[in-house]
């Protein structure tokens, strides 16, 4: 059956139409192979027929996968079986089976993932050809479910393009099954890639209506100040005490698929499953890692900065608390303080803001305009004492004409101009009290 054109014709017709320029007599077959053989060009073969037979498609044997076949299409898939006791650096995947699901929900703001258990976690991690645009595609998607005490890999690999279909097909039936997505950079790499990817299939992404848990956006706000880098392979060191031997670098990747797509030689693409396996094992670790910080169990700073976001003020200043008499340098230092000292304002315990407020201008050249500003506040309205809110403005002023703190941006309360009007008006006040 022919296809319909895509562009309908026009129900006019002129009644003049000149004929078609000639394009002469076509090239002799012999003289375009000695044209082509003169420039070094290849000769335009008939491509290979499509098998869409399992049994009839090539070895890939060597990679230790297997054809399967899928609705859209034949695909291959490696599978890989890690016991719950396997050590991924300094963890070991079990504590992945008994995530605080509240606790990690809280840390991606979506309350579906706490009615969820882990076992139906799906860890998504994938390679690509390029960053993105329409001409990217997805050679290989890794992804990880427990079964029972086991974890199960299953690494979906294109031989070529023409079989995407059966990798979205494989990938499809895995996401399917699964109850919430885990990853890295998920949200706004993998998946926004391969929902491309499938509209272009022209099939419907099974993910949209899944919890997703981007283990990037947590760790980066947890430890914010503490690493130069948050890329996956830093983080893998500083927080899992795993360091990959002979990896394949990420911007290899790409050339090393292409070699195989040309080749079939499985000695290209070997790195870049494994490079793609430790990345997976890497996410079910920093999910247990990620659980066990909300728990104040790693590190006390990062526990209250967890839970604060989690709107646990309480909870927040225990562990702020815990983090200074720990050690902390001095810009965390600072930081435990003015956060303690805030969420204790809205938990209405003033008496210990005002501490931490007087504790943060106690400390050696801490150069901060806000505590007094906040001091200023609880002395005019908790106090009702004016002249020691004067005394805190006046303080702050000084700071800020001999130099030695900055003032605000304008429309701030550490403002020159936001100063200078609340002194005048305590002036007033005092003057009149």
């Amino acid at each position: 059956m022919s296809r319909p054109s895509l562009f309908p014709q026009s129900r006019y017709t002129p009644h003049k139409c000149s004929p078609p320029p000639s394009r002469g007599p076509a090239m002799p077959a012999d003289l375009r192979d000695r044209l082509r053989a003169a420039l070094n060009q290849p000769s335009r073969d008939l491509p290979a027929a499509r098998s869409e037979s399992v049994t009839g498609l090539p070895d890939l044997s060597g990679l230790g996968g297997h054809w399967f076949q899928s609705p859209h299409g034949p695909g291959y898939v490696i599978e890989s079986v890690y016991e719950a006791g396997h050590m991924h650096g300094r963890i070991p995947l079990h504590r992945a089976l008994a995530l605080d699901t509240a606790s990690l929900a809280a840390q991606c703001r979506d309350e579906r993932l706490a009615a969820e258990h882990p076992r139906d976690f799906l860890y998504v991690d994938t390679e690509t050809t390029g960053l993105g645009g329409a001409g990217a595609m997805v050679f290989l998607a890794g992804v990880a479910r427990f079964d029972g005490s086991l974890l199960r890999l299953r690494q979906y690999l294109l031989p070529s393009p023409q079989y995407e279909g059966g990798l979205l097909g494989g990938l499809h039936d895995d996401i399917e099954r699964a109850r919430a997505l885990v990853s890295y950079n998920g949200k706004s790499f993998d998946l926004p890639m391969l929902e491309a990817r499938y509209i272009l299939a022209r099939q419907r992404p099974a993910f949209r209506h899944l919890p997703h848990l981007d283990l990037l956006h947590p760790n980066r706000r947890l430890f914010r100040g503490r690493f130069d880098s948050h890329r996956l392979a830093h983080m893998e060191v500083e927080l899992l005490g795993f360091e990959r031997e002979a990896d394949c670098p990420s911007h290899e990747v790409p050339e090393r698929y292409f070699r195989f797509a040309r080749t079939s030689d499985p000695t290209h693409i070997l790195p870049v499953l494994r490079h793609n396996a430790w990345d997976v094992l890497s996410l079910v670790a920093l999910a247990a890692h990620l659980a066990a910080v909300c728990e104040g169990a790693e590190s006390p700073f990062a526990a209250a900065r967890a839970a604060e976001y989690a709107g646990d003020l309480a909870l927040a200043v225990t562990h702020y608390e815990a983090a200074l008499e720990a050690g902390l340098g001095r810009a965390e230092r600072l930081e435990a303080m003015a956060h303690a000292a805030r969420a204790c304002r809205r938990l209405e315990r003033l008496d210990q803001a005002e501490r931490w407020w007087l504790a943060m201008i106690a400390e050696p050249r801490s150069r901060l305009l806000a505590p007094y500003v906040e001091l200023a506040m609880l002395a005019e309205h908790q106090h009702r004492d004016r002249a020691r809110a004067l005394a805190y403005v006046d303080e702050a002023l000084a700071l800020v004409r001999r130099g030695l703190a900055r003032p605000g941006s304008p429309n701030s309360q550490t403002s020159v101009a936001a100063l200078e009007k609340r002194r005048q008006r305590l002036i007033r006040g005092v003057s009149s009290g």
